[in-house]
């Protein structure tokens, strides 16, 4: 009996422990305990001191802490840079305008909605972002006082300060957590998915695999790219491995970048090869696809910890001459643009291979990784942008307005402060209804009411006081411990170190609570208000506005399309194809941000699946029409100019009218239709373009201006292909629930 009763209790106790350290040991006990540390630490210090207002470092330490090291010191860099830049900017509008209150709100106004447009297009958003309500938050308590204004702007850095520098040293001594490991796992999955990417597009050269599983791997692959680069900036700052090789890294980077546009444009020629005899008119297809398909191996091995067994061989993709010459000018035209884009991987793979070689050792430096990087302008026109900056002017005035002349309005200063902080960050999410942050708030709020009005007045001294602050912080960091989870954990921190309002000389006033209450009620009334400006914030709306902008682009290229470039564009001409070609190229994506959101019981007759369909093939027609522009400015020959140029205009007036159509109303077009009218043009295209080829004079540049020509005829026939899919699956979709009203 004992001893069953000793096997028993020793079985509960190996439980316990097992149970136990698995809670202490889990990542959600150690991201919430080291939070909840840094933050009784920098109450601690702050109070010390006899700082004012600790609970900006409590902000700072809720705000920063992220799962990793070197996204958390990221995340604080940028918060810290951007404190002492709205600092700067505060302290000179305070000194440049001192008596003149509408021109001192005016310029302020500015200043803020330009942050908020450099937020939505910067991969520093977050930079951006504390900078504006930062110079918000001096600006409006220091008012015309510049000595109040200047101690508050070092109250606001040197808190900031702390809290940033407590929580870096707790993540950095404290279960470090490095973005290395996990890096190193998504470049290696990068890598593996380019190698099968690779694999399924030779398979579907062979029509051995069918174009939806090129499509799931080519959708996992801009995913991964996505993580890669999101880790990248992390691990350069918290891995000293990384951050030697940054240069390395980054021409990965962009080599993977370029061989993910070259593998989908080699996708667009197979359907012009796939009635050839390629391997009798290309007999080193197969060797030189098993080197091209070895060296991805080869560079995922390396990722991977494995040395490479050899280095790249030469291989040449030969033609067989004789063979060649039996096949008509637009046959061998398709044969030799493909064979030249493969050419386009073996480069790219040869380059792989040596800067991967330099990063993990097994090679020398090499001159690929002196590739200048690509920068992106960040103030490039943008409409949604534009219409966030209007929806934040008017919600900014709106507030400013409402503290000026509303007397006793609950919160005051601290509404305008709020509006600019939380408006800023709604606005330039409009994906993000504000009915989904009601909740999380009020939970918040009400766990924060009943710490400040039950439990904190019996406390006396700071280890009580600390002991509740690290309770409740632990609480709310480890419940809300998931990714989405983010936004109710931010909100709940920010409830409480806002209702609690901890300092030396503390006191008590349920006041506090409603006002806290009021503040966020008017300042979600007035977002509520705005979600609609200037645009409907309804997911499908959203999709039909943006698909229809897409499509009106579409036809505006289309009508740039030419082949006579002897009148060169003017300045207004190139700016506007420059706008309506980043919009084709950014759209797609736009839309795929609000899929998410779609509630399907109000689309009835429309799934996911379908939506994700439409999506794909709309972002395969964005590639189409960049791979015509460009094919576009390929120099043609003269007699062929002529002859086709008027057939050429009536493809693209078809085509036109099928993006107007599309724009103003999807299901109104036949697929089936519209594929028998394209083909029919484009087949009589083709035996005209066969015929002047043969009557043409014997040149030196024949052939070539035969490739030029075909490769152009190629991008035309894609194209074609590639809207008439996206019809037929426009079709399968009833629109009739999306333009119904709902409220």
């Amino acid at each position: 009996m004992i001893a069953t009763v000793r096997e028993k209790l020793g079985a509960d106790v190996q439980a316990f422990a097992r149970l136990t350290s698995g809670f202490f040991l889990s990542p959600q006990f150690k991201e919430a305990f080291k939070t909840a540390l840094a933050m009784v630490i920098a109450y601690a210090i702050s109070l010390s001191m006899g700082w004012d207002k600790p609970l900006w470092a409590g902000f700072a330490v809720a705000f920063v802490s992220l799962a990793t090291v070197g996204q958390s010191i990221n995340k604080a860099a940028m918060r810290m840079v951007g404190t002492l830049m709205g600092m700067v900017v505060a302290l000179s509008l305070i000194a440049l305008f001192p008596q003149d209150r509408w021109a001192f709100i005016a310029i302020l106004s500015i200043y803020t909605t330009f942050c908020a447009y450099m937020m939505s297009g910067s991969r520093n958003a977050y930079f951006w972002h504390v900078s504006a309500f930062v110079c918000v938050i001096i600006c409006v308590n220091g008012g015309a006082d510049a000595a109040n204004a200047f101690q508050i702007a070092m109250l606001r850095t040197q808190q900031t300060g702390l809290g940033i520098l407590v929580y870096s040293l707790v993540s950095i001594f404290l279960w470090p957590v490095s973005s290395y490991e996990s890096f190193k796992a998504a470049t290696g999955e990068l890598a593996v998915t380019q190698l099968e990417l690779y694999r399924a597009c030779l398979r579907r050269l062979q029509q051995q695999t069918s174009k939806e599983d090129i499509m799931e791997l080519s959708a996992r692959e801009i995913q991964q790219k996505a993580r890669f680069d999101q880790l990248l900036a992390a691990a350069e700052t918290d891995s000293y491995v990384v951050h030697e090789l940054s240069n390395q890294w980054r021409s990965y980077q962009q080599q993977v970048a370029k061989l993910m546009k070259t593998l989908a444009w080699w996708r667009e020629s197979f359907a012009e090869v796939h009635s050839l005899d390629l391997p009798q008119l290309l007999p080193s297809l197969d060797k030189f696809a098993g080197e091209v398909e070895r060296r991805l191996q080869l560079v995922a091995d390396m990722l991977a910890g494995q040395p490479p067994e050899s280095s790249p061989q030469n291989v040449q993709l030969q033609l067989e001459r004789t063979t060649l010459s039996r096949l008509s000018h637009f046959e061998r035209s398709a044969l030799i643009v493909t064979r030249n884009r493969m050419a386009g991987l073996e480069e790219l793979t040869r380059t792989l291979f040596e800067i991967v070689a330099d990063i993990t050792g097994n090679g020398p430096a090499c001159e690929a990784t002196k590739v200048p990087l690509v920068a992106s302008s960040p103030l490039s026109l943008d409409l949604d942008r534009l219409g966030s900056l209007l929806r934040y002017v008017v919600v900014f005035w709106s507030v400013w307005l409402a503290y000026l002349y509303v007397q006793d309005l609950p919160g005051g200063s601290t509404l305008v402060i709020m509006a600019s902080a939380i408006g800023i960050v709604v606005v330039n999410t409009p994906q993000l209804a504000v009915a989904k942050l009601i909740l999380p708030l009020t939970n918040g709020l009400l766990f924060a009411t009943v710490l400040y009005i039950f439990v904190m007045p019996t406390l006396s001294g700071f280890q009580s006081l600390g002991l509740l602050l690290f309770a409740a912080t632990f609480v709310i960091c480890y419940l809300y411990s998931e990714p989405r989870q983010q936004l109710g954990r931010l909100l709940g921190l920010a409830m409480l170190l806002s209702v609690t309002s901890i300092n030396n000389q503390q006191s008590y006033h349920f006041l506090t609570v409603t006002t806290t209450a009021m503040i966020f009620a008017q300042l979600f009334l007035i977002l509520l208000l705005t979600a609609h400006i200037p645009f409907s914030s309804h997911p499908e709306r959203a999709v039909r506005r943006l698909v229809g902008r897409f499509f009106r682009s579409c036809d505006y290229l289309m009508g740039t399309m030419r082949w006579d470039r002897s009148h060169p564009e003017k300045r207004m001409h190139r700016w506007r194809q420059a706008f309506h070609a980043r919009e084709v190229a950014t759209l797609p994506t736009k839309v795929g941000s609000w899929l998410p959101f779609l509630d399907l019981h109000y689309l009835r007759g429309t799934t996911m699946d379908q939506v994700k369909m439409q999506l794909t093939s709309l972002q395969s027609l964005a590639y189409r029409i960049q791979l015509l522009r460009e094919e576009c400015q390929t120099k043609q020959a003269d007699f062929l100019v002529q002859e086709f140029a008027r057939d050429f205009r009536n493809w693209l007036t078809q085509v036109q009218s099928c993006f107007q159509q599309m724009a103003a109303a999807p299901d109104t077009l036949d697929g089936m239709k519209m594929r028998t009218l394209l083909d029919d043009k484009l087949l009589q295209l083709e035996e005209r373009v066969q015929e002047a080829l043969n009557k043409a004079p014997e040149t030196v540049n024949r052939e070539q201006d035969a490739i030029n020509f075909y490769r152009l005829l190629g991008a035309i026939r894609s194209l074609s292909e590639a809207l008439v899919d996206y019809v037929g699956k426009a079709a399968a979709i009833d629109w009739t629930p999306w333009q119904e009203d709902r409220f």
